[in-house]
């Protein structure tokens, strides 16, 4: 840990911040953004002082926040230009000859004395309401997943027409059968894939196969029980996995029709302890226009028993 919080190799000193760190080979770091994590007064991370003077929930000497212990980035945007809150009540800084409160976030003086703004990752410290170079762009618009049971209430466009697509077969659709929308999931049980993790008993023992987490509404018109082997079908494949009822799994309204979901897990795969159908032989092969992010979370199924 003080390796990868790194040195100053002059003193011997442990670094307390990533402002400390130089290009000229007297400092040395394993991740800069572990910088100042470990310091000359011990482990920042294990801090458990539960004080809050600020009364809003910073608890700054609780644990360690990257940046430099900054609770709220952006937070000089919770001032005005000369410095004061604009909720007064309940400040994040406040301009005191400097300010105080959070580590704030840019300059430590008010625009009016000269400080920067406080967006400060951008060239001109402000906001942007859109992002300049989007394939989608410039402002953000709401489109239907590929696979949808309803069109779209925002525009006549109903996807997104810069989606980067690979998709050879046909479009699961409520009138061809497929009226369930699925999503898929992780488990803090199993990494992934679960490559790794369904090679330990332990954790499979917690989480020992595959499962399709549904609602007892769409339970019951499937005729579906906990603990029945179900199928999973799309238009580009089937899994099989065990039924799991759950209130926590509700139909929802959508213009005025009962839509049902389901979830299912993807760290399955076809190695270790515990073997099973990968959700993903389920998804469909979309990519987000800007970083080809597959759109693995909303797509069209049936569910019946096996």
């Amino acid at each position: 840990a003080k390796e990868m919080n790194g040195y100053d190799l002059s003193t011997g000193k442990l670094l307390t911040s990533p402002g400390a760190l130089k290009d000229d080979g007297t400092t040395s770091c394993g991740n800069w953004l572990w910088c100042g994590m470990y310091t000359e007064d011990g482990n920042m991370m294990a801090r458990r002082d539960a004080t809050d003077y600020s009364l809003i929930g910073l608890f700054p000497n609780w644990g360690k926040a990257w940046p430099l212990n900054r609770r709220i980035m952006y937070n000089r945007a919770s001032v005005n230009l000369a410095g004061e809150p604009w909720d007064q009540a309940r400040p994040v800084i406040s301009l005191d000859g400097t300010f105080i409160g959070d580590v704030p976030d840019g300059s430590t003086k008010s625009i009016n004395d000269g400080g920067g703004y406080p967006f400060v990752m951008k060239p001109e410290g402000r906001g942007y309401l859109f992002g300049p170079g989007r394939p989608d762009g410039p402002f953000p618009e709401h489109y239907e997943p590929w696979e949808s049971p309803v069109s779209n209430p925002m525009s006549p466009q109903q996807n997104n027409p810069a989606i980067k697509s690979w998709e050879t077969g046909e479009r699961g659709t409520p009138d061809a059968g497929y009226e369930i929308v699925a999503t898929t999931s992780r488990l803090v049980e199993h990494l992934h894939t679960g490559a790794i993790t369904r090679r330990l008993p332990w954790l499979v023992e917690l989480q020992p196969s595959m499962f399709v987490e549904m609602s007892p509404q769409l339970a019951e018109k499937m005729a579906i029980s906990s603990g029945d082997e179900v199928v999973v079908e799309s238009t580009r494949g089937t899994v099989r996995g065990i039924a799991v009822i759950t209130t926590r799994l509700q139909p929802v309204q959508v213009d005025g029709t009962a839509v049902h979901y389901i979830v299912l897990p993807w760290n399955w795969g076809y190695k270790g302890l515990s073997t099973g159908d990968s959700a993903n032989l389920l998804t469909p092969r979309i990519g987000d226009p800007n970083t080809g992010i597959p759109e693995f979370r909303s797509f069209l199924c049936k569910v019946r028993k096996a």
